[in-house]
């Protein structure tokens, strides 16, 4: 009950700070990690086991997106999920693993295979950032928000096969994806629409009961995914989009949104916890650099890419903000090349870092290209060129 108390109050005290700051409800959650975390006050120390609760929050934003896309929808977003999403994946990560490759190597001693490891964890997003970000703007959408979502779901995808890849290489005990546990999993989810499991609880009239199976269907749901080795996330995802036009959509929206934004700021206060602030003090020189190529690199790609695709001119500067940082899977390829030896100890907590803090910094950024063009935002929001 302590730890619940201090999360609570580190979040009240921070978040209402950065948003009078003009900086956004992000960086505020972030602040508040890394207050409370363990390299400043040290009140929270077990940050791992907090970061495999607040993972639930990026589930159960998954799903409502998935409520907002009918089947039909999904299938017509093949060209971004597949076209877009996979280009993203192979430009970004190539760069990065070249660039870190070529100048890491000497500056911290990394191997070309933790070059290439790092490159690639790079390439993906945040998935809770960006559509946090999209959202609070309107975006999501947009034809910049469908776009962004379809990158996001691809990343989502192809981190499972990369982790498989860090252990076959590595000789680690990664658990492979099972095609029949998917097969499995996808048949009970299919199973339990039909059968309309949640209709059962509606007709009891009871609002907590209905509450209650809402978490049910999500939370099995992606819980059937990930035991079959798939991403949690996913799970969620399909089966959103599956009730996507039943009569409930609106009321188990409605129930779930306050779990998903609990959820959601426990996992930003997560990703402050896990900033090392001594290995910020040893290599703030690096960190800094790292941070700054990262944004400008990715960003630059993501921007061409976004001109590639026929964004609006208007979309385009966001859309390769809002994607530029590191994201959430990132940490787990990290410490699934480190557990197969494919990545040392020290550059993962470094690189590590340099994700975390990219992470915080994107929300200042977009705020401070925000104030300083006012009508590029207008622009955007409205949708007008």
């Amino acid at each position: 009950m302590e730890l619940v108390v201090v999360l609570l109050l580190a979040a009240v005290v921070c978040v209402p700070l950065t948003q009078v700051l003009g900086l956004g409800t992000i960086p505020g959650y972030l602040l508040a990690g890394i207050l409370i975390g363990p390299s400043a006050l040290k009140l929270v120390t077990d940050v791992p086991a907090i970061i495999d609760i607040s993972q639930w929050g990026v589930v159960m934003m998954l799903f409502v997106i998935g409520l907002e896309l009918e089947p039909s929808r999904l299938w017509g977003m093949r060209r971004e999920v597949f076209g877009i999403g996979i280009f993203q994946m192979v430009a970004c990560g190539s760069v990065l693993a070249l660039l870190m490759g070529l100048v890491l190597r000497h500056l911290i001693d990394m191997s070309w295979t933790g070059a290439i490891v790092c490159g690639t964890a790079l390439a993906l997003s945040s998935t809770a950032v960006a559509l946090r970000l999209l959202d609070e703007r309107q975006l999501t959408r947009t034809p910049m928000g469908r776009t962004a979502l379809g990158v996001l779901l691809l990343q989502d995808m192809a981190a499972i096969p990369i982790l498989v890849s860090l252990g076959i290489i590595g000789g680690g005990g990664t658990r492979a994806p099972s095609f029949v546990s998917s097969l499995v999993a996808v048949a009970v989810v299919l199973v339990c629409y039909r059968l309309r499991v949640i209709r059962w609880a509606e007709r009891a009239q009871l609002q907590e009961l209905f509450t209650a199976a809402t978490l049910l269907v999500v939370i099995g749901s992606a819980q059937l995914f990930d035991h079959a080795g798939l991403s949690a996330g996913l799970g969620g995802f399909l089966v959103g989009v599956l009730l996507a036009k039943s009569k409930y959509r609106t009321s188990m929206e409605a129930s779930i949104e306050p779990f998903k934004g609990l959820l959601l700021g426990l996992f930003f206060l997560s990703i402050g916890m896990s900033v090392n602030l001594d290995v910020v003090q040893e290599h703030w020189r690096f960190i800094l650099f790292s941070v700054m190529a990262l944004l400008l690199v990715k960003g630059a790609i993501l921007y061409g890419i976004a001109r590639m695709s026929g964004l609006p001119a208007y979309h385009r500067l966001p859309f390769a903000m809002s994607l530029a940082q590191g994201g959430e899977f990132s940490f787990a390829l990290f410490n699934e090349a480190w557990d197969n030896g494919l990545l040392s100890a020290p550059h993962r907590d470094l690189i590590s870092v340099v994700v975390a803090i990219s992470m915080a910094v994107v929300p200042v950024l977009i705020k401070l290209v925000e104030r300083m063009q006012p009508q590029r935002v207008e622009g955007y929001t409205s949708g007008a060129p």
